[in-house]
Order: C-alpha cells, then sequence, then structure tokens
C-alpha cells in the first residue's frame, strides 16, 4: 500500500520553504518541495498558483505540526 502524500504549506519565500523543509527532515519526517522553480521562474502574487509548495506524508502531518509549533524559525525576509 503507497502512503499518502499531502500538501502541507505553501511559502511565497523559497528561503522560508527551505528552512522548514530542513527543520522536518532533520527531526525524522520526510518532506519534499514542489512548484519550486515555477515560482522562481514566474514569480506571482496569486499564492495559489505561484506559491512554494512543501508536501509531506499523511501519516506525518501530526508529527511536523508538533516540530514547527515547537520550534523557533528565523524572520527571512528575501
Amino acid at each position: 500500500m503507497e502512503k499518502e502524500i499531502v500538501l502541507y504549506r505553501t511559502f511565497d519565500s523559497a528561503v522560508e520553504a527551505n528552512i522548514v523543509k530542513d527543520v522536518l527532515e532533520t527531526n525524522g519526517v520526510p518532506c519534499f518541495l514542489s512548484n519550486e522553480i515555477f515560482s522562481s521562474v514566474l514569480p506571482l502574487t496569486n499564492s495559489a498558483v505561484g506559491a512554494i509548495r512543501l508536501n509531506v506524508f499523511a501519516e506525518d502531518v501530526e508529527k511536523a505540526d508538533t516540530i514547527l509549533s515547537t520550534t523557533t524559525l528565523p524572520d527571512t525576509q528575501e
């Protein structure tokens, strides 16, 4: 049986997306970014279309929530 992949969060900033991805992976949550190249080539103000997407397995959503709620992330400005 294949694991279900879900959209966990979206980001306008590639820096912020990669920081969150790295924090999750460091804490044992497999994840990947999608739409990263598209959003850098054609930056749009509409987040639904141009956003960078962070995807995780459905079974890891709760763990990801816990990790990110207890982790202080740097303030990123591109």
